[in-house]
């Protein structure tokens, strides 16, 4: 029971003097937090491209029917999803790059096209991210124009209709810099304090004699330093 106790004491001993450790070194660490802050921060305005986001709504008609049925409205959510592959196929995105006469930059320009359902109703929400905003919004656009007649032609039956029409945002949705530059603090903060543990623990060499104390041994008695004259 007694030799428990020592092994607890030795690990909590262990334990405060890596705390003190950390904490006399404070300054240094939130040095380097802050460092690798501004470089994270740097690095998204400079090097990362912005990404300007365009959306647009469609709603999904499975017949020409003027009453609509319970049933028609299961069969447009089931529809959705296949209307979606159809959306970003290559028939209706061909299309699309030649009406803009984007063939040689399309890939340059655009990064994303997606379709989703929203909160699994028979609307879906077409969205695209560019670089520039007027070409997210106009590849959007086209998408809606194009993909109804395209789809039709496909499935041989239903429709599309265009609810909210593509959006134009001039505010970059990526990079989130803030965010950026916080994992970067985090990251420069976790990553010096590792290294000054992982010295610390490697360092064997008595300072003070305190160091002594602190391991259980007994200080006999001090040199001290000799100075000629």
């Amino acid at each position: 029971m007694r030799k428990d106790t020592y092994q607890e004491q030795d690990e909590y001993i262990d334990l405060g003097r890596l705390f003190m450790t950390l904490w006399h070194h404070a300054g240094m660490i939130l040095l380097c937090g802050i460092l690798c802050a501004v470089l994270g921060f740097l690095y998204s305005v400079v090097f990362i491209t912005p990404l300007y986001e365009s959306k647009a709504m469609m709603i999904v008609n499975p017949g020409q029917r003027d009453i609509v049925t319970s049933d028609q409205i299961n069969s447009a959510e089931k529809l959705v999803d296949t209307y979606s592959v159809i959306i970003t196929s290559d028939t209706v995105m061909d299309q699309v790059i030649s009406n803009l006469s984007m063939e040689h930059n399309y890939k340059e320009d655009v990064k994303f096209v997606g379709v989703e359902p929203v909160n699994g109703t028979q609307v879906m929400e077409i969205s695209v991210l560019a670089t520039d905003p007027q070409v997210a919004q106009k590849v959007c656009t086209q998408i809606t124009q194009v993909a109804p007649g395209v789809i039709v032609q496909a499935v041989k039956a239903g429709s599309m209709e265009l609810v909210s029409a593509a959006t134009l945002n001039e505010r970059a949705v990526s990079p989130n810099r803030l965010k950026n530059a916080f994992f970067s603090f985090l990251g420069g903060f976790l990553l010096s304090s590792v290294v000054i543990l992982i010295y610390s623990l490697l360092n064997s060499r008595i300072k003070e004699g305190k160091d002594l104390q602190q391991d259980g041994l007994i200080l006999l008695g001090i040199i001290p330093a000799y100075r000629g004259d």
